[in-house]
């Protein structure tokens, strides 16, 4: 079983690859298109949801959405009813550009899913649900 275990890397690192060139000329290389998508498709999330969502280490996703709040992609904003949390909104060049993203990552998608007809979709999404830490 463990065969198994080193396709979904090596699957992953595929995409992460992939991903990297697509969307390196636009700086959102090192995975960074991911908080774009999430926060596009839930604005005002809190960092650490955010960070959760994405499976990042915490450190590693806050550091990163500075740096995407910085270039203009995001904008952080303190909680409004709890002081302590902040929450992350897409600018309007992350809502200009996630059209594209979106794009890229159903046609990964698509393009590993292929092979498989609706039956074995639907016992794939069952059997990757049962995988846990």
């Amino acid at each position: 079983m463990f065969d198994v275990i080193r396709e979904i890397g090596a699957m992953t690192r595929k995409i992460q690859i992939l991903s990297n060139a697509e969307f390196r000329e636009i700086g959102l290389d090192n995975n960074a298109f991911l908080y774009i998508i999430r926060i596009c498709e839930q604005p005002g999330m809190f960092l650490g949801a955010l960070a959760d969502s994405i499976q990042i280490d915490r450190t590693t996703a806050f550091r990163t959405i500075k740096k995407l709040a910085a270039s203009g992609w995001l904008e952080i904003i303190q909680d409004k009813d709890d002081k302590r949390l902040r929450r992350v909104y897409p600018t309007q060049k992350a809502t200009d550009i996630y059209p594209r993203l979106h794009a890229f990552e159903k046609q990964c998608s698509d393009e590993l899913l292929k092979n498989l007809n609706e039956d074995e979709r639907d016992e794939l999404r069952i059997l990757i649900k049962k995988l846990s830490f």
